[in-house]
């Protein structure tokens, strides 16, 4: 595939061009209720290139993988570029990068390619089964595992020669309870990057009896009251406020058109305790890669430090606007998509506190469990649901609590934070931005203080 694809772009002498070829092998099972919905094994493979031409991107793909149709959709790109001209509202350019030559592949003890899977449907019908036998108050179920195995070739005008194979392995557990006349719903998700040892690790069936234990814990109680409290968030939810209300602020296009971050580099938007890391190095992360797919090299950027706004996530395009340096974060979900700014692995750094210790000065306030639906703006403004509200007073647990759900500006949430954990965790997560993407979300527990929502 390399060979193709520099043989092609031999052919032309742009101003910029590249070319990427993409194969991704999916295989994935789902069971609801004790039966098999789905077992689908897939294959997508293309090619796309994309072209700069006086300061304007065209873009092509295509299915059709021979010289002559990887050399049409190389013309087309540039076709497109020179038609697009009239259009642009400003003149592109992309900051200089080192062209690299080179390979990465996830570190796997068990390659999916080699190994048995043959028990991949056995597991998710087991895992289902004790979840459904977990109590006669569990009403449904949905159980899936998934292997998304990706191999990324990627070659430009500037001498770039990259070939990437990234493997990822991941599942979830959805489980409903019915109790009293409500119903409660509790959902569990496992995986990261890595081979079918990554299943032995991380069990779908313990993340299937984790979610059954919520659901039914929570399916009886009162729905939470509502107002402005001190909580103790935990680590999955602080990993979702930290991609969704706080990242996004930090990608350099929505940084251009004016998200909460625009124009305050330098200045403390946050709680001292609080630093906050886009790494797409992160040791099996759910967005880790080598290079971006604009060949850039993915590295570790700090965004939030001890408070203070230090950097925004760039593509070539972007860094050459600011005057900053690329920061590997311009990723395309397939060949069919051209890149665009996208965070890897988010996370605020764990500090020094255990979770005990966070809960033992709330005088009145809430600990505040399992991460259900939501969205944000850029401008930090967030509304996510929460699974699970148990009750704090005096620094003990108290009552729990369904439907909760938690709201505010996530700039002022992190001001407000006075306790940070250091029960680190990395989490799984698809973003949606136009196109969707593989990230990692993560983070600590912390004590904060915000408006929380019932009845």
């Amino acid at each position: 595939m390399i060979d193709l694809l520099e043989t092609c772009l031999s052919r032309i002498n742009e101003e910029y061009a590249e070319m990427r070829g993409h194969t991704r092998r999916v295989l994935s099972v789902v069971v609801k209720d004790g039966q098999i919905e789905a077992v689908v094994k897939g294959l997508n493979r293309g090619v796309c290139a994309r072209a700069l031409v006086d300061g304007s991107w065209g873009f092509s793909s295509t299915t059709i993988i021979d010289k002559k149709s990887l050399h049409s959709i190389l013309m087309d790109a540039r076709s497109l570029a020179y038609s697009s001209k009239p259009l642009k509202k400003r003149y592109v350019k992309i900051a200089p990068v080192k062209p690299h030559v080179d390979e990465y592949e996830t570190r796997m003890k068990k390659d999916p390619r080699s190994e048995d899977i043959e028990c991949f449907v056995e597991e998710v019908l087991d895992a289902d089964s004790e979840a459904r036998n977990y109590s006669e108050k569990v009403a449904s179920t949905t159980l899936n595992l998934s292997i998304v195995d990706d191999e990324i070739f990627f070659v430009n005008s500037e001498g770039a020669r990259i070939k990437q194979r990234i493997v990822r392995c991941f599942g979830a557990a959805r489980i409903i309870a019915r109790s009293k006349g409500n119903i409660a719903s509790a959902y569990e998700s496992v995986g990261r990057q890595g081979g079918l040892e990554v299943f032995e690790e991380t069990s779908l069936r313990d993340a299937a009896l984790k979610a059954a234990s919520r659901a039914v814990r929570i399916a009886p109680k009162r729905v939470v009251p509502g107002g402005y409290y001190n909580v103790v968030l935990e680590d999955k939810i602080v990993g979702l406020l930290a991609h969704e209300a706080v990242g996004h602020t930090a990608e350099a296009d929505l940084v251009y058109v004016g998200s909460f971050l625009s124009n305050k580099m330098g200045e403390k938007v946050a709680s001292e305790m609080v630093t906050l890391i886009d790494d797409g190095l992160f040791p099996y992360g759910f967005g880790t890669m080598k290079y971006d797919d604009e060949g850039v090299p993915a590295g570790k950027t700090v965004i939030i430090d001890k408070g203070i706004v230090r950097s925004f996530m760039h593509s070539r395009e972007t860094a050459s606007q600011f005057g900053a340096a690329p920061t590997g974060n311009a990723r395309a979900w397939s060949f069919e998509y051209d890149p665009i700014i996208r965070m890897r692995n988010t996370y605020i750094k764990p500090g020094d506190w255990t979770v005990e210790e966070l809960i033992e000065d709330v005088k009145d306030g809430y600990l505040l469990r399992g991460v259900g639906g939501g969205q944000a703006d850029f401008n930090g403004e967030f509304m996510f649901t929460v699974q699970e509200a148990i009750r704090v007073r005096n620094g003990e647990l108290k009552e729990s609590y369904r439907g909760a759900a938690m709201s505010g500006n996530a700039f002022d949430v992190l001001s407000n934070v006075d306790g940070v954990g250091r029960d680190f965790k990395m989490h799984i997560g698809i973003c949606g931005k136009e196109q969707p993407n593989y990230v990692g979300i993560g983070g600590p527990s912390i004590r904060t203080r915000l408006l929380v929502g019932g009845r």
